[in-house]
């Protein structure tokens, strides 16, 4: 209860100042595109015959979800953010899953990359399942982490009205520090995490409120299940976080069944990412041979 309330008191709390200095971890180097009626993004790139399309999560950055993935990532990738997060295209209207996933195609277009792994975490799962569905001949295999075909857990069915109740005072900027405040604990669990903190700072507020809002409330009204089928015989891995308190294990597990899709398991919480990246590196690692081979 306690963690929920600072979480809530997040919405509310001041930016604050930020370091003009910190430390950075070492990511693949960045450029910039204009994509047709999405305007200019920032991508990180690494050529190689195997490319891996990251598509990070809620409220994140591709940089924060993935720093610790991308240097691993020797087979090429690509990564960009989400409308709303970061340096993502910037359209007008709210944050739509389908139009994620078409922003995500239209960058494979404009760099001339024909397919990919898609790699998604949590928001990037239900991205990553519209590509694969929207655009069959782009997608390789799905690897999808802590992640579910629909989001109605009973504290999702809580939240929902509270955020459309909260969506005009974002014009305020209020909620920009929400994701800041739910990761500001895994420092305690992470000495790497700690270290990056001023960096992972400055990062974590980049998304819009009104796009932190938006992009839940898409969540809530995703549903997959009834196009699972249309993924048949698609290699798929899903890497289950057994203790996650975001996305239950269990909605983890049914999504895995629905697709015939290997499992692998990471005895942690959502935040894993940040939290021990060792495993989660390792694990991800795993989830994409077997996807591909």
């Amino acid at each position: 209860m306690q963690a929920d309330l600072r979480r809530g008191l997040a919405f509310v709390r001041p930016v604050g100042r930020t370091r003009e200095s910190a430390v950075e971890p070492d990511l693949p180097p960045a450029r910039v595109l204009a994509l047709p009626r999405r305007g200019e993004v920032t991508v990180r790139v690494v050529e190689g015959p195997a490319p891996v399309l990251l598509l990070h999560g809620w409220a994140l950055t591709a940089d924060v979800n993935f720093c610790h993935l991308m240097p691993h990532l020797s087979q090429g990738m690509v990564a960009m953010d989400h409308h709303g997060h970061g340096h993502g295209p910037d359209r007008p209207g709210r944050f739509r899953i389908e139009a994620a996933a078409d922003d995500q195609a239209a960058l494979l277009d404009a760099l001339g990359i024909d397919e990919v792994v898609v790699c998604g975490y949590s928001l990037g799962g239900p991205v990553a399942l519209e590509l694969a569905r929207r655009h069959p001949d782009r997608v390789a295999g799905l690897v999808l982490q802590s992640t579910a075909l629909r989001f109605d857990s009973p504290a999702d069915r809580v939240t929902r009205p509270l955020l459309k109740a909260l969506r005009p005072l974002t014009r305020f900027d209020v909620g920009r520090t929400a994701p800041l405040r739910y990761f500001s604990d895994t420092r305690k669990r992470s000495a790497e995490t700690a270290r990056l903190w001023p960096w992972l700072r400055r990062e974590l507020v980049r998304a819009h409120p009104r796009a932190i809002i938006d992009t839940m409330l898409a969540e809530y009204e995703f549903d997959f299940r009834r196009h699972a089928p249309q993924l048949a015989g698609l290699p798929t891995a899903v890497v289950v976080t057994t203790r996650d308190r975001a996305v239950p294990p269990d909605d983890q597990y049914a999504m895995a069944r629905r697709l015939d899709a290997e499992v692998l398991e990471i005895d942690d919480d959502h935040d894993v990412f940040l939290a021990d990246p060792e495993t989660y590196v390792a694990t991800t690692l795993e989830a994409i041979r077997r996807v591909t081979t």
